[in-house]
C-alpha cells in the first residue's frame, strides 16, 4: 500500500523529530523562578506541616509517674509557629536517643488557643517497659530538641456527626484530650456540653485535678465527676464506670455522644457496659492505646528497602517492625501507632507478619501486600519497602 505524504505532513514529521531538541533548548533558555506560593498552599503547610521541630521549654511533675512537657517551636530549624488543632488531638513525637529514634503518640493536654500563643503541652505517664515514656520522664531535659507530626486524631468533636452533649469516659492519662476539650469550651473555641467521668483506683491517682476543677467552676458547660474504685470519697462516685453510673449523668430526653480515652482494659470493660445504654454506634467514639501480641522473642532477618538504600537488620517476634526500624535509626512516617491512620503504610516484598486486632486495612492493600509496621510483628524473615520521614 502506497501512502502519499503531503508537504504539511512532512513538515509535521520534521517538527516531531526536533521536538525533544527544541524542548530542551526552551528549558535551558528559561529563567529560573520559584513556583508561586498560593494562599491555599500556605494554609495547608500551616495546618498540616510535614514536620514540626520542637524544643522542651519546661517540664512539670504532676506526680511520681506523670510529667507534663511544654513544647515550643524550634525557630532555628525552620518551625516558626505551631499548627493549630482540634481539641482532643494527639502528636506523634520523635526523639533521637543513643543512635536510634523512638516515636509515640501523645494527646495534647493544652488548649487549641495555646498553640496560637506558641506552645503545646503533652502529659505522659510512665509505662512499664515503655522505652520512650521512661526516657522522657527520667532523662529528658529542658532545652532538648525533638520533632513531631502535625496534630491528628479521631477523638475530636464535630457538630455534624456528634450530639451536642458529650459524656467523656476517661481513665489514667486518658483524661488529657478531655482537659484540652474543657479548656477549648471555656475559651469558646468549642461549643458543646461536656460531662467527664474520670475513673481511677484511688483519689491520689487523679492527675490535673486542679485544672479540671477550676474549669468546671468557671463554666456550666463542663462537669467533672470522679469515679473512685477503691475508696469512698465524699462528692465522688464509688466503683467502676458501670452503665448505671453513666446513666446518672446523661441528659434527659436529649441525644448524647460518648467519647472514651484510657487503657485498653477499660475499653474491654466498657464494650459490655455500653451495650446496656442502647446507644447508636455512631454516637460512640474511642481513642484506644497501642496493644502488643503475646509472641515469643524469636530472631528474624529484616531486609529494608528505603529509597535507593538497602539495610539488613535484625528483628524479633515480640517487637513490632516499627520498633526494629527505629532501633536502627530509620525513622518512617507514623502517627497513631494503632494501625488505624495508615500513615506508616509500607509494603511486604516477602515474609509473614501477625497484626493486632486494632489494625485497619482495606482489602486492596492486603491483596497488594501493604501493611502497617506500627502494629505488625514478624513471624518469619522479612523483606520490606518503607518510606522515609
Amino acid at each position: 500500500m502506497k501512502v502519499k505524504v503531503s508537504f504539511f505532513g512532512l513538515s509535521d514529521m520534521l517538527k516531531f523529530k526536533n521536538l525533544k531538541k527544541n524542548r530542551l533548548e526552551a528549558i535551558d533558555n528559561t529563567k529560573i523562578e520559584p513556583l508561586k506560593n498560593y494562599k491555599v498552599n500556605e494554609l495547608a503547610s500551616y495546618y498540616h506541616p510535614v514536620k514540626q521541630y520542637l524544643i522542651i521549654k519546661d517540664i512539670i511533675s504532676e506526680n511520681s509517674d506523670v510529667k507534663s512537657f511544654i513544647l515550643v517551636p524550634d525557630v532555628d530549624k525552620g518551625t516558626k509557629k505551631l499548627a493549630y488543632f482540634k481539641a482532643g488531638s494527639y502528636l506523634s513525637i520523635y526523639v533521637n536517643t543513643n543512635d536510634s529514634v523512638a516515636s509515640r503518640a501523645y494527646a495534647i493536654s493544652s488548649s487549641p488557643n495555646d498553640s496560637l500563643n506558641g506552645f503545646y503541652r503533652i502529659t505522659i505517664k510512665r509505662k512499664q517497659g515503655g522505652y520512650l515514656s521512661n526516657y522522657l520522664l527520667d532523662k529528658a531535659k529542658v532545652g532538648e530538641k525533638l520533632y513531631s507530626t502535625d496534630p491528628s486524631g479521631f477523638l475530636t468533636f464535630s457538630s455534624i456527626r456528634d450530639a451536642k452533649n458529650v459524656i467523656a469516659l476517661a481513665g489514667g492519662t486518658g483524661i488529657t484530650p478531655f482537659l484540652s476539650m474543657a479548656k477549648a469550651i471555656k475559651e469558646v473555641s468549642e461549643d458543646f456540653n461536656l460531662t467527664i467521668l474520670y475513673g481511677v483506683n484511688k483519689i491520689s491517682d487523679i492527675i490535673l485535678k486542679d485544672e479540671l476543677d477550676e474549669i468546671a467552676k468557671s463554666t456550666n458547660k463542663v462537669k467533672v465527676i470522679y469515679v473512685i474504685r477503691d475508696e469512698e470519697i465524699e462528692g465522688c462516685e464509688r466503683g467502676l464506670l458501670y452503665a448505671e453510673t453513666i446513666k446518672k449523668y446523661v441528659p434527659v430526653n436529649e441525644k448524647y455522644s460518648i467519647f472514651i480515652s484510657g487503657p485498653n482494659p477499660m475499653f474491654d470493660f466498657l464494650n459490655e457496659e455500653l451495650k446496656k445504654l442502647n446507644l447508636e454506634s455512631k454516637y460512640i467514639r474511642m481513642e484506644k492505646s497501642p496493644m502488643s501480641l503475646p509472641l515469643e522473642r524469636k530472631e528474624y532477618k529484616l531486609k529494608v528497602h528505603l529509597e535507593n538504600e538497602i539495610y539488613n537488620l535484625v528483628s524479633y517476634g515480640d517487637e513490632t517492625v516499627l520498633n526494629a526500624l527505629e532501633k536502627a535509626n530509620i525513622p518512617i512516617r507514623t502517627k497513631c501507632h494503632l494501625g488505624g491512620c495508615g500513615y506508616c503504610r509500607s509494603r511486604i516484598i516477602s515474609g509473614n507478619i501477625s497484626t493486632t486486632k486494632l489494625n485497619k486495612q482495606n482489602p486492596v492493600d492486603k491483596e497488594l501486600n501493604f501493611f502497617h509496621p506500627c502494629c505488625s510483628y514478624p513471624t518469619s524473615d522479612l523483606e520490606i519497602e518503607v518510606y522515609k520521614y
